[in-house]
């Protein structure tokens, strides 16, 4: 177990800035304009129907659509089948082939269509059963498996808008000798204290703070050594985290669910967090642009619902912060994100947090196949018969 010593290392001290800043993209491209239509960025404005338990999946696919960069690369990406395919590769493949087209659908219906809600029918249809059973998800489960069968960080889409990198280190007191661990990932858990301990310490805690003590120097305890490799013998080490690579786009997920040994079930943290606007990793600037919201007492039940803008300036101006709850939206109320909620608020908890890097490049304008536009057409008109 680590101490809660802290402090920098010697002789070398942990990096927390990038070596490179987000690269622009090189693969994907605006589509041409034969054959497509412009489409103008805007503010959260559609809802999404709950389908039997959803709000877990509506939250999360209102966050994929704030994200521009996100959407502009998604019409014109192909997934790629892996070199000597298993069995299971070729399933992925099939089902992440198929589940580009169902996105591709859903951003047209929500940008094109006339109504005030539309639905993830078709979506949840292609996902396995859990997913359609009734019962509520883990909505960071379901962006990891979402990732996952569009390639995760192997395939450019994931890997230009959501992977960085980052580096675990072990250095050996007694040499100085650094052990490093390269790990691409395309969120960051940052451990939520307890309420008792954010009581103690009368500081309530803010995302910048806990992702700095995701990064910080330990000393691992005496008892706990591990061989270094130019002792040759066990030793005693000191261990940190370095964001060598950002992503331009940082999802970060509050591990407020614990498994409680003596309850033998999933226990709900309801510690506050101020949720920082603004997070930066070294040089880098973060801009927070989406927030999904976990509101219940406990881990085995509640409701998700989202506040959030668009990742990126739209034409209009609109730059103001919506409720996205299932098939409502209205403007927000940002008090909850300060850290200090009312009582009526205390089960309504920041749990998965969208930043975009702000020295990323803007993303290009987005047009969308007429094809898109024609099938928009049809599902709207179908819901006026």
């Amino acid at each position: 177990m680590a101490s809660s010593k802290s402090h920098a290392p010697t002789p070398a001290a942990p990096a927390q800035a990038a070596q490179a800043a987000p690269a622009p993209s090189s693969v994907f491209r605006t589509l041409p304009t034969e054959g497509t239509v412009a489409v103008s960025h805007q503010p959260p404005h559609v809802g999404l129907q709950n389908t039997n338990n959803t709000c877990y999946m509506n939250s999360f696919i209102q966050g994929l659509y704030l994200t521009d960069a996100f959407i502009w690369r998604l019409f014109s990406f192909k997934l790629r089948l892996k070199d000597n395919p298993s069995k299971v590769d070729q399933e992925d493949f099939e089902f992440g082939t198929k589940l580009v087209d169902l996105l591709q659908r859903q951003v047209a219906k929500m940008s094109l269509t006339r109504h005030s809600n539309t639905d993830i029918w078709d979506i949840l249809q292609s996902f396995p059963d859990v997913y359609r059973s009734g019962e509520q998800q883990d909505v960071t489960e379901t962006i990891r498996f979402v990732f996952e069968k569009l390639g995760s960080f192997e395939q450019p889409l994931i890997r230009e808008v959501f992977a960085g990198q980052l580096q675990e280190n072990l250095q050996c007191k007694v040499c100085g000798h650094i052990k490093a661990k390269p790990e691409t990932f395309t969120d960051l858990v940052l451990s939520v204290p307890t309420e008792d301990e954010v009581k103690r310490s009368g500081t309530i805690p803010t995302t910048q703070a806990l992702l700095q003590d995701r990064l910080k120097f330990e000393e691992l305890d005496a008892d706990c050594l591990v061989n270094c490799e130019r002792c040759q013998d066990k030793r005693q080490m000191g261990k940190w985290c370095e964001i060598v690579s950002p992503p331009s786009h940082l999802c970060i997920c509050l591990n407020r669910f614990t498994f409680n040994v003596e309850k033998m079930d999933f226990t709900k943290e309801k510690t506050p967090v101020r949720v920082d606007g603004g997070v930066t990793i070294g040089p880098y600037e973060y801009a927070l642009y989406h927030v999904i919201i976990h509101t219940g007492k406990d881990a085995s039940s509640g409701h998700y619902y989202a506040v959030g803008r668009r990742s990126e300036p739209v034409a209009s101006g609109d730059q103001g912060w919506y409720t996205m709850d299932d098939s409502q939206i209205k403007p927000a109320e940002l008090g909850l994100l300060q850290g200090n909620p009312p009582e009526k608020l205390k089960d309504d908890n920041p749990y998965v947090l969208f930043y975009r890097c702000t020295n990323a490049p803007a993303t290009p304008p987005l047009r969308i196949p007429k094809k898109m536009e024609s099938y928009v057409k049809k599902e709207d008109a179908k819901r006026t018969e």
